[in-house]
């Protein structure tokens, strides 16, 4: 297996004193917190309200979770289902995604065509030709309190890069390890008898490698197993059944704070979606949701020469973009299996509109398996 020429370490600059906006990252979250405790105690409030109830009865009122016959969210919707009923939720995620192809904007590029574009606005003297990341990630959810659940996430990485430089020589870069760990709160936000909406609130720790490769040269963003700052996670979702039914929506972003040892910090990712679900038959059901999604470009201390960006996953000002995504899912209970169920859900862009050249995704596969308890 040949190595790829690599690019000095572009982002190698050190700085002192950068403070940037936490505040506008925090007081958002601290509201979304805010709202959610609210909620809880005028849930328990109503509950209580009327005569003929015991405390223990209006106690129970207030903790009652929505019915939940109806057909689960997807298994792609970031913490769907708060822990109800159960004390304890393991789980486990495999997510493969593949990207190949060149993309400047919604128009597509070859390789040589960025290698001989006049005028070159940076010149390349590499150009990535398929990238596949596979991702088995582990979690754990603890309900201390009706209210509350508590969650951690373990992420274990496999990145395998193909490239090709102006000189037809085609390399390939492996990398796998620890991801970077998160962390997250969901808190109810409305509860009714057909209809519950919840917030979360996490954050990343930077646990994950960014200089897989060696210090003074290392591989291209691309091959690098974390992103090297803390992030900031914030998510309300809605959800909705009847009968057989179900539906609902989710908006999530997430945001890196400060710079990463490297000098760079990756930019906002913003998320969007809504869905519907039936259930086919007994255990049974099937999914169909659409999402939008907005990863903003790497923010750096220093301009960076063009003469140092030789790889397009080095530039910082290639890595952001716009998707528009189908999914389609199955899941099932796990006949004989209390409370056990295993889900897959297909990520299938149909528009993606990206700041090039950058590989376009050609489609992902999510599938899991859960037990609570």
């Amino acid at each position: 297996m040949s190595r790829p020429i690599n690019p000095p370490c572009v982002f190698a600059k050190t700085f002192e004193g950068a403070k940037p906006g936490r505040n506008r990252l925090l007081a958002p979250i601290l509201l979304i917190v805010l709202f959610g405790a609210m909620s809880a105690d005028a849930d328990s409030t109503d509950a209580a309200a009327p005569e003929p109830e015991t405390g223990t009865e209006a106690m129970a009122a207030a903790n009652e979770s929505p019915t939940t016959a109806s057909a689960p969210p997807p298994i792609g919707v970031r913490f769907g289902e708060p822990l109800h009923d159960q004390r304890f939720r393991l789980t486990y995620f495999f997510e493969r995604i593949r990207k190949s192809g060149l993309l400047i904007s919604d128009k597509s590029v070859s390789p040589s065509d960025i290698f001989n574009r006049v005028p070159p606005s940076v010149v390349y003297n590499e150009a990535p030709r398929s990238l596949v990341i596979t991702t088995h990630t582990f979690q754990l959810a603890y309900s201390p309190h009706p209210r509350v659940t508590l969650i951690a996430e373990v992420p274990f990485v496999q990145r395998e890069l193909k490239s090709v430089s102006d000189m037809d020589v085609r390399s390939q870069v492996e990398t796998e390890g620890v991801g970077d760990i998160n962390f997250a709160m969901v808190l109810p936000f409305i509860r009714k008898r057909n209809e519950s909406s919840h917030v979360h609130v996490g954050v990343k720790v930077p646990t994950g490698s960014i200089r897989r490769g060696g210090r003074a040269m290392p591989d291209t963003l691309d091959s690098q197993i974390g992103n090297g700052t803390v992030d900031l996670e914030w998510g309300w979702t809605y959800l909705g059944f009847k009968d057989q039914f179900s539906w609902g929506g989710q908006v999530f972003g997430r945001h890196p704070v400060g710079r990463n040892g490297r000098d760079y910090r990756v930019g906002s990712r913003f998320e969007a979606s809504f869905w519907g679900a039936v259930e086919l038959i007994d255990g049974l059901s099937g999914s169909l949701r659409m999402s939008w999604e907005k990863q903003n470009n790497i923010r750096v201390r220093h301009r960076i020469p063009n003469s140092d960006i030789q790889h397009p996953s080095n530039n910082p000002k290639a890595r952001g973009g716009t998707r528009f995504s189908i999914h389609p899912g199955l899941t099932l209970e796990v006949p004989g299996l209390a409370n056990q169920r295993i889900a897959v859900e297909f990520d299938l862009p149909f528009y993606q509109d990206l700041d090039g050249p950058q590989l376009e995704q050609d489609w992902s596969v999510t599938a899991g398996w859960r037990w609570g308890f």
